[in-house]
């Protein structure tokens, strides 16, 4: 189980949105994710594992859905 996140979930969707919508601005995505993160106030490793991890949700890079990833999960008992 992972920890829980400090930030609402409002929040994280708005940066991860943020870095796709502000991509061409920057001369490379890791130099926009460094951008956001410092304006939302958040980590850049969980910017990138998000932003990657909502690529997968489209199916624009290969992987594990997030509701696949759930249903994978082990139940609790």
């Amino acid at each position: 189980m992972g920890r829980p996140s400090n930030y609402p979930q409002e929040l994280r969707e708005r940066a991860v949105r943020m870095v796709f919508e502000h991509v061409h601005e920057h001369p490379s995505r890791w130099a926009t994710i460094k951008s956001v993160a410092e304006k939302r106030d958040c980590t850049t490793e969980v910017l990138r594992c998000r932003g990657r991890q909502a690529e997968r949700d489209e199916g624009q890079r290969p992987g594990l859905t997030t509701t696949e990833r759930e249903r994978l999960k082990p139940s609790k008992m």
